[in-house]
């Protein structure tokens, strides 16, 4: 659970111009941050790899990635990541932007909630988009 004070970015975690990002079993609930990825926001890093992470009730107030973002960096990666009752203007779940390739596997947003676009997910300016045994559920936007 996230500490109750507010972060501007990365409200659980924040990583900034490093290498490859690898979590396992991560769990991140409760998270907020004021502007972008209320819980987990990683820019002009590497690949970023994230193993059965999980992500419940974070919010980024003014603009991307509920519960996590991803920008300027490698090739996203995540093996059965879920996203619930996260929120944001942009990205419910997630935000990817000006990165490589995004992979998910078995990855599952449900009741993810976005202001303008993509209750459960957006990705721009990015390599390919590859979804395997993705679901959507009760995800909303606009």
């Amino acid at each position: 659970r996230c500490p109750p004070q507010l972060a501007q970015d990365g409200g659980g975690m924040f990583v900034y111009n490093s290498g490859d990002v690898s979590l396992e079993r991560a769990s991140f609930s409760e998270c907020m941050a004021g502007v972008d990825g209320g819980g987990l926001f990683v820019d002009n890093s590497s690949d970023v790899s994230l193993d059965g992470a999980s992500f419940s009730e974070c919010t980024a107030t003014a603009k991307a990635g509920g519960g996590m973002v991803v920008v300027n960096s490698g090739d996203v990666s995540l093996d059965g990541a879920s996203f619930s009752d996260c929120t944001a203007l942009h990205g419910g779940g997630m935000f990817v932007d000006n990165s490589g390739d995004v992979s998910l596997d078995g990855a599952s947003f449900s009741e993810c909630t976005a202001g303008f676009a993509g209750g459960g997910m957006v990705v721009v300016n990015s390599g390919d988009v590859s979804l395997e045994r993705a679901s959507f559920s009760e995800c909303t936007a606009g």
